[in-house]
């Protein structure tokens, strides 16, 4: 009888265990496909914004140069 209380409580205690790493795990996943998904959106906004820059440069200098041309 001893020995049986001493198994149960022990399965018990492992299957208890088991069951809390097994939902650690689950949210250690769920963690890392969100941060997947947050650093994709985030280079994509960082190239978007990187371009937009670009393009104003890009204008600013076509516009002061045609000006120039203009001036002369």
């Amino acid at each position: 009888m001893r020995q049986y209380l001493f198994v149960s409580l022990y399965r018990a205690c492992a299957e208890s265990q088991a069951s809390e790493n097994a939902a650690r795990l689950a949210a250690m996943r769920g963690a890392e496909r969100n941060i997947s998904e947050r650093i994709t959106e985030l280079t994509h906004a960082f190239h978007q914004t990187r371009q937009m820059t670009i393009t104003e440069e890009l204008l600013d200098i076509a516009s002061g140069f045609e000006a120039l041309l203009q001036e002369h």
